[in-house]
């Protein structure tokens, strides 16, 4: 691999945009590739999944330069977000087009695409039908199928970073469910209560499994879909040594000429680590040379990224281990080769408010409102961010399960 790719670290500044306009296409239900297990797995946990291609819309226009960018869903962005990104915000919105990345494509699909025949096609992921479409439409590919699914795989990950000298967690290796049983037992003799089994391709909590070593679960099949999977030892405060633990996330953008590091958050997960928002700047980061060891492992894994022939937003996330005693270690967790939960708030943020702080979001709404009746209240309490304000909530998408009412939202506090 390669170590001549340069890296520009400017957190808290919006990277530059890509040259020329782009096809995006939120295909958030393929984020699996071809799992399809994993994916049911993924529409049971997340409610109205097709819904959360709408935090795509405003930032489409930050990270392409084209004036004919088209943004492909799978369901429409609710009706007063458009208007309240053009008119309060000032952002340059790509085009919308609602339809599926299934094969054969869509004939009014191929036909927008070829509307613009200097698009390039990128997605969530690139992956065999996202590259079918493209193809089926003459156009190119911003990155390849190849480097999207490596670049997603923590076993090629972890491969690389062990090889590479830097810091992983103990891992040993399960081909099939009876080897996770045998993994436990050899981590419960190394002395750890809990582990963790991860699939090769995962997010969002899903394909990964916590359990007491005592009592290793009988993992289902779309966990060893992608081959072998990762069985680790589990560190947090459960562990008498260890004071705390943290989850920070590097944000970057790979390009061919270079890579982008432009933002450092905190991760908020909820128990079974599934991210409900972030918070930047990170308060685990406060320690200059603790801040300077993540950039430096990110920069680490964004190499190998840009290796794998990845090209788009990413995100670098890491645990920390607080040792009682002041020794804290520093472990790259997992890369995810996608725009990530982090990725659209950081972009919007850095966007209006360069260096500064902000806080996102994913907020239950069990009253269920109109997004008409969200915009008001914030409004009436001159909370609704606009352009010229120095702070304010700016709602960046809505998620519905039943028509016109709100269930969830992502909410940017500037």
């Amino acid at each position: 691999m390669s170590g001549s790719v340069s890296i520009h670290t400017q957190p808290g500044r919006l990277p530059p945009p890509r040259a020329g306009s782009v096809a995006f296409f939120a295909n958030l239900s393929h984020i699996f590739f071809d799992n399809e297990g994993l994916t049911e797995s993924l529409r049971a946990e997340v409610e109205g999944l097709e819904t959360y291609g709408g935090r795509l819309l405003p930032i489409v226009g930050l990270l392409w330069s084209g004036a004919d960018n088209l943004l492909v869903m799978e369901r429409e962005p609710h009706a007063g977000l458009p208007g309240y990104f053009r008119e309060r915000l000032g952002l340059r919105l790509p085009e919308v087009l609602v339809c599926g990345a299934e094969l054969p494509p869509d004939p009014t699909l191929v036909r927008a695409l070829k509307d613009k025949p200097g698009r390039l096609v990128d997605g969530f992921v690139t992956d065999r039908k996202l590259a079918g479409i493209a193809a089926e439409a003459g156009l190119g590919l911003a990155g390849t199928v190849e480097g999207s699914l490596r670049g997603n795989n923590k076993l090629l990950l972890h491969e690389f970073l062990a090889a590479a000298g830097e810091p992983v967690f103990e891992t040993l290796f399960a081909e099939t469910p009876d080897d996770v049983g045998k993994a436990a037992a050899e981590l419960a003799r190394r002395g750890y209560r809990q582990a963790v089994a991860k699939a090769q391709i995962g997010a969002s909590g899903i394909g990964l499994v916590r359990f007491e070593t005592a009592e290793a679960p009988v993992l289902p099949p779309p966990v060893f879909r992608d081959g072998k999977c990762l069985v680790q030892g589990w560190l947090d405060e459960a562990v008498p040594e260890i004071e705390r633990v943290a989850s920070p996330s590097v944000q970057m953008l790979i390009a061919a000429a270079g890579i982008e590091l432009y933002d450092l958050t905190d991760q908020i997960l909820s128990p079974r680590s599934i991210h409900e928002g972030n918070v930047s700047p990170p308060p685990s980061l406060a320690n200059k040379r603790l801040r300077d060891e993540v950039l430096r492992q990110a920069g680490v894994a964004a190499r190998w990224l840009h290796a794998q022939g990845y090209r788009g937003t990413a995100s670098a996330d890491f645990h920390l281990a607080f040792w009682r005693g002041g020794h804290v270690e520093v472990r790259v967790c997992e890369l995810n080769a996608r725009v990530t939960g982090a990725t659209y708030p950081s972009l919007l943020a850095r966007h209006f408010a360069p260096g500064g702080a902000w806080l996102m979001r994913n907020l239950r709404l069990p009253e269920a409102p109109r997004g008409k009746e969200i915009f008001e209240e914030l409004d009436d309490r001159g909370l609704l961010y606009q352009t010229g304000m120095d702070s304010g909530v700016l709602p960046i998408n809505f998620n519905s399960k039943l028509p016109g009412r709100i269930t969830k939202g992502q909410f940017l506090f500037i």
